[in-house]
């Protein structure tokens, strides 16, 4: 039996609030649990080891972990693979098999015989090391590949020769994720050091390298000029905030190795400001850098192309995206080649200009409300010339093609479909699948959407996953959602949510506020002083099923990872009656001192500072640390930590876990769970399911979901 104290709650490991109070802006900002933002502190320590046996204590008693576990196992048993990227005749592509713990770099050859080039965990076998950015050279001679280890968020970058799988240079250490430049072949390479995640550096911002090839990284040479000053253009690396962390830096080249383009952006929602170099007009080392000023003010995605034209995809007055070319001799003069759509988001775009086609083709990838689409244009006047045939009204991603060539390929996925690689060939006309993951085990299920209204009218769509016997009716429900940095939520291949609806559950997912599904606009909405949206979008979606009799009254449940953990910790405190369980993972969630640790200076453009009063006053307005109220009846609260987490340190979740146990006037119990070794990105396979299987056995055993034996 689990102790219980007089009110009826669990016992929990003891922890005195303190009398931190911080003066931020003019006002007082209480701190009762600062001392647990200490991990190594003897008392945390002993209280974080109190947490986990409270959490395993109380999961060993529900009897849903297994069949969840199970089930996961099953829906998740198929060979995943991304659509490929040429080079030099190859295809080179991630795949994991349908037990493998990571995905590994594979490569195909024209006759479609695949190899592995680099296994994770092959290359170590705890399952620790993850597989980050990789670039083959155009002669797909050689492959960049970057690696990290537990939850680091710094890749150690490696050279493999294609042909022997061996490592021919490295390691670099100090790399953010991210891709290499190949100088037009296997002899050299730009990189980036620093910047987020990238170790040393990283105080200073990012920086470009030019990497000769067997060479010693010590005698790498530091490219001057990279990184556009946020204040404009002007010489030098890094940024002129020398306190401050510093841009992130991407950089590519063009195919014949001349137009040199990097990207610097100062945060995730702050746009970007992009250089160009022609590399015949200075040299390797010491670019002639041109700022391209006409896109200063919103997020660029550039590709320079082998006709000798930039052709460029932003949200420069167009919150929807439109596509720009421009003659690199003359920057200041870009063209819009594909307008501004009405309704639906240009997510990325192909060029297919091998001489033999009839009209050099420009295939622009768009979605509306989470479905995409691939429609053809006249690259040189942007004409639509027709839609590309998909296998449905789901998901788009991944749009690749081979440079100066007629192929595409794709991903497509919807919620009872995993994602297929697709084939596009320009001189046929036609679409195939170029590999299929093969058929798991899927539910009979059925999808909508709701749709409701926010308290300022604006309306919110809901996709609605729940069993297709059960078409009407409550039936015990999780709400889950993200609205943040522009990321979308899409009807896609998910898991979980068909796992919970092969046990009579509904899964809805709410589109609010913040994320990406209707452009930069709607991101804007949610974003900084509007944040407030997205909590109120997400208790609408709540409110409306409970209205509409699509849950029990105690059967709604709220799930977010992230910033979705933030959104549904706001949600909670604000409204705790609403929730019967809340599951937050990896949140931020004290958002007073949110940007003093992880990856939190560069989310002030999201959510703003502390620094400035008026902004304080925005975070302060959410924040769930702040928000929680003693003597409230909380719903069963499980809140996820990894401890190796280098973006959101595990102290929110540790003072907020504190806060809430000490509030609550609710029997049901508020849960730490703790999980070492791994961090807020890619892990491996088995862990990954055991923590859906926990999170789905915790919403089951609140909202009272019957959970058969085996999973199915």
């Amino acid at each position: 039996m689990l102790p219980i104290d007089p009110a009826g709650r669990p016992e929990y490991p003891p922890v005195a609030p303190g009398d931190t109070v911080d003066r931020l802006g003019g006002r007082d900002v209480p701190d009762p649990y600062r001392a647990l933002e200490d991990a190594d502190a003897p008392a945390t320590r002993e209280w974080s080891a109190g947490q986990r046996r409270l959490f395993d204590r109380l999961r060993d008693g529900w009897p849903a972990v297994e069949a969840f576990r199970a089930a996961m196992t099953r829906l998740t048993a198929f060979e995943h693979l991304t659509p490929p990227r040429p080079a030099g005749g190859l295809a080179f592509f991630t795949v994991r098999g349908p037990s493998d713990e990571h995905p590994a770099l594979a490569v195909t050859d024209p006759s479609g015989n695949r190899r592995i080039l680099f296994d994770p965990y092959r290359h170590d076998p705890t399952g620790r090391t993850v597989l980050g950015g990789w670039t083959p050279d155009p002669t797909g001679t050689l492959v960049a590949v970057q690696t990290a280890e537990g939850g680091a968020e710094q890749y150690t970058l490696r050279v493999l020769e294609v042909a022997t799988g061996r490592t021919v240079d490295g390691p670099i250490a100090g790399c953010p994720y991210g891709d290499v430049a190949w100088s037009g072949g296997p002899d050299a390479f730009y990189h980036v050091r620093g910047g987020p995640g990238g170790g040393e550096d990283s105080s200073g911002g990012a920086r470009l390298y030019l990497h000769r090839t067997g060479g010693h990284p010590a005698d790498d040479t530091e490219v001057p000029g990279a990184a556009a000053p946020a204040d404009g253009p002007g010489p030098g690396p890094g940024t002129d905030d020398a306190d401050g962390p510093g841009p992130e830096l991407d950089v590519l080249l063009g195919a014949n190795g001349r137009l040199l383009v990097t990207a610097t952006a100062d945060g995730l929602s702050s746009g970007n400001r992009i250089r160009i170099a022609d590399l015949t007009l200075g040299t390797p080392e010491k670019p002639d850098w041109r700022p391209l000023t006409a896109l200063d003010g919103g997020w660029s995605s550039p590709w320079p192309a082998a006709d000798g034209l930039l052709y460029v995809l932003t949200d420069l007055d167009a919150d929807r995206g439109r596509i720009l070319v421009l003659d690199p001799a003359a920057p200041e003069r870009p063209r819009t080649l594909v307008p501004e759509h009405e309704h639906e988001v240009l997510e990325s775009f192909a060029v297919l200009d091998d001489p033999a086609l009839p009209v050099p083709l420009l295939l622009v990838l768009r979605s509306a409300g989470g479905h995409g689409r691939i429609s053809r244009h006249d690259l040189r006047t942007g004409e639509p010339l027709g839609a590309l045939p998909l296998p449905g009204t789901g998901v788009v991603t991944d749009l690749t093609f081979r440079q100066g060539g007629y192929e595409a390929w794709f991903g497509y996925s919807d919620p009872t479909t995993p994602e297929t690689v697709h084939h596009y060939d320009a001189h046929r006309g036609t679409v195939r699948v170029w590999q299929a993951p093969g058929t798991p085990d899927i539910p009979a299920v059925l999808v909508s959407e709701l749709r409701c209204a926010s308290p300022d009218g604006t309306e919110v769509t809901v996709l609605l996953t729940r069993p297709a016997d059960r078409p009407t009716g409550p039936l015990p429900t999780v709400l889950q959602g993200y609205g943040a940095f522009g990321e979308p939520q899409v009807a896609d291949y998910y898991a979980a949510a068909l796992a919970w609806a092969a046990q009579g559950g509904q899964f809805a997912v709410a589109r609010v506020r913040g994320g990406g599904e209707h452009g930069e606009g709607w991101h804007r909405a949610g974003m900084r002083e509007h944040k407030q949206n997205s909590v109120d979008d997400f208790l609408a979606a709540a409110r409306a099923l409970h209205d509409r009799g699509l849950c029990p009254p105690d059967g709604l449940g709220a799930f977010g990872q992230s910033a979705g953990g933030l959104l549904v910790g706001a949600a909670t405190t604000r409204s705790p009656g609403l929730f019967a369980a809340v599951a937050a993972t990896a949140a931020p969630l004290d958002m007073a001192r949110y940007e003093l640790s992880g990856y939190g200076p560069y989310w002030t453009d999201e959510f703003g500072t502390r620094e400035d009063p008026e902004e304080l006053g925005w975070l302060l307005g959410y924040s769930p640390y702040h928000h929680v109220t003693a003597g409230t009846a909380y719903p069963a609260v499980l809140l996820t930590a990894f401890e190796d987490d280098a973006r959101v340190d595990p102290l929110h979740a540790r003072k907020m876990c504190a806060a809430l146990q000490r509030a609550t006037s609710s029997a049901r119990p508020v849960l730490l769970r703790q999980e070492a070794g791994v961090g807020h990105g890619a892990r491996a396979r088995t862990g990954r399911l055991a923590y859906f299987a926990d999170v789905l056995a915790f919403q089951a055993e609140y909202l009272g979901l019957s959970v058969r034996a085996g999973g199915n």
